[in-house]
């Protein structure tokens, strides 16, 4: 069982009230798209001031009004078909919620065994 993605998001303030509805929508992607269990949730966000977060808002073809930056540190092993269809879960959900599809990044990193330290209980 590969352990669950960390996910930063970053965004601009004016977002901070969707946050308990992003993060569903990009952890129940994960799940479904991933297999992940639904119980492994973990995430970060940062709020940023207009002017913090700098972004091109015509690469690659894109119509960028904003910008929602999606980090996610991953287990290494999934296929790019898997890892294609979380990305595209995960912004046709943001999407439901109002965020333009141009205005989401997401920018994927992997690493494997050793990587993901967590204490364990003492018996």
């Amino acid at each position: 069982r590969n352990p669950m993605p960390l996910v930063r998001i970053d965004m601009h303030e004016p977002l901070a009230d969707l946050r308990p509805q992003m993060s569903e929508a990009i952890h129940s992607a994960l799940v479904d798209g991933w297999e992940m269990p639904s119980d492994d949730l973990f995430q970060i966000f940062r709020l940023h001031a207009e002017g913090d977060l700098f972004y091109s808002r015509t690469y690659p073809d894109a119509d960028r009004t904003d910008i929602v930056f999606v980090q996610i540190l991953a287990y290494t092993g999934y296929s790019p078909e898997t890892k294609q269809k979380g990305a595209a879960l995960i912004v046709e959900r943001l999407a439901k919620l109002g965020i333009k599809h141009d205005n989401i990044l997401i920018a994927l990193s992997e690493n494997g065994d050793g990587d993901w330290l967590a204490p364990s209980k003492e018996s």
